[in-house]
């Protein structure tokens, strides 16, 4: 069982690149707390969900989150 457990784990970090993105800082936060919590989060839903707080964040306060693309 932990075998697959750690298969499951590599395919997420080899998943990170799709569509040309890079993961910025806000992106692997929100893995590493999905992590912390025993949540596994992928990184197109955290790209997803770091993209509409950045989203939210410009609408509310003017301006981007620094170092978020």
């Amino acid at each position: 069982m932990s075998d697959f457990g750690n298969n499951q784990g590599g395919n997420n970090a080899q998943g990170g690149q799709q569509g040309g993105e890079k993961a910025d800082w806000l992106d692997k936060g929100i893995e590493a707390a999905g992590d912390k919590a025993g949540v596994n989060i992928s990184q197109k839903n955290a790209d997803t969900a770091g993209d509409f707080a950045n989203k939210e964040i410009k609408q509310k306060e003017g301006f981007n989150l620094p170092g978020v693309n």
